[in-house]
């Protein structure tokens, strides 16, 4: 397989961190990468995120060993390695990677995107930032929104909602139509009691994104404050006819919500 058709089998993907109420920290497991140079390890790293997008965590470990064997120093290969083993809930391994990554190419803001990740997951919120900071001061990085983002949700996490908002709106200025910071941004305003603004955002989030379980749910509690009534039976209706199997449909069916309960 060329190596062009490979570059464009990457792909970012988003995971959720457990248990917290700031949602959509992404990590990047793209083989090409702004910042890291190129290394003959690339092909087989390319194939690594093939192979973890379709769920064969087996053979895309054994493609990522290759791709290290075969060049030790390709910073690449150790930032798809550390996603790999973070998703396997190898914190250890993924840490020892992300460090190995950063440290061999700097300017790697993915690798320095996903280390932040990691750090914010350990609750080491200071070293978090710094390492979304040195993502987003690469100029050629491509995916600045989603670093600010990240950084954003990671204040959040630490519990500066200040910081955090101010990370949201450097990021919508770079590009309003951003759907996760706008979400985001929604979740931080009902944090903040704003309704209000949890209202605009939801608007502004509807008008480029399909609403999610998560947004529908935001809008019913959100509707709830304002005393919209038929607001709240809007999304009530949205979400029980689009996501009748979701989790926010078990919230729904346990809150008071619920109208078959009346």
């Amino acid at each position: 397989m060329k190596i062009w058709v490979l570059r464009l089998l990457v792909l970012s993907v988003i995971f959720t961190l457990a248990a917290c109420q700031p949602q959509h920290i992404k990590e990047e497991s793209s083989s090409a990468i702004q910042g890291a140079e190129k290394s003959p390890a690339d092909v087989y790293t390319s194939l690594g995120v093939e192979y973890m997008n379709r769920g064969m965590n087996e053979v895309a470990l054994e493609k990522l060993k290759k791709a290290i064997l075969i060049d030790p120093s390709s910073s690449n290969a150790h930032n798809v390695t550390a996603v790999l083993y973070d998703r396997l809930g190898e914190k250890q391994l993924a840490g020892k990677h992300y460090k190995k990554a950063v440290s061999l190419s700097p300017k790697n803001s993915s690798a320095q995107n996903n280390y932040a990740r990691y750090l914010c997951g350990n609750k080491e919120y200071e070293q978090a930032d710094k390492r979304f900071n040195l993502a987003m001061k690469n100029p050629l990085y491509k995916s600045v929104i989603l670093a600010l983002t990240n950084a954003g949700t990671c204040a959040w996490q630490a519990g500066n909602l200040d910081k955090a908002e101010t990370y949201y709106r450097t990021a919508l200025q770079r590009n309003k139509r951003s759907a996760v910071t706008l979400l985001q941004m929604a979740k931080l305003k009902f944090e903040m009691e704003n309704y209000l603004s949890v209202r605009a955002y939801l608007q502004r989030f509807k008008l480029i994104h399909k609403h999610t379980p998560a947004s529908l749910w935001l809008g019913i509690r959100a509707e709830d404050k304002l005393g919209d009534r038929s607001s709240v039976v809007s999304y009530v209706l949205q979400l029980k006819q689009l996501y009748p199997d979701s989790h926010e449909v078990g919230l729904l069916e346990k809150s008071k919500f619920d109208s078959s309960k009346h």
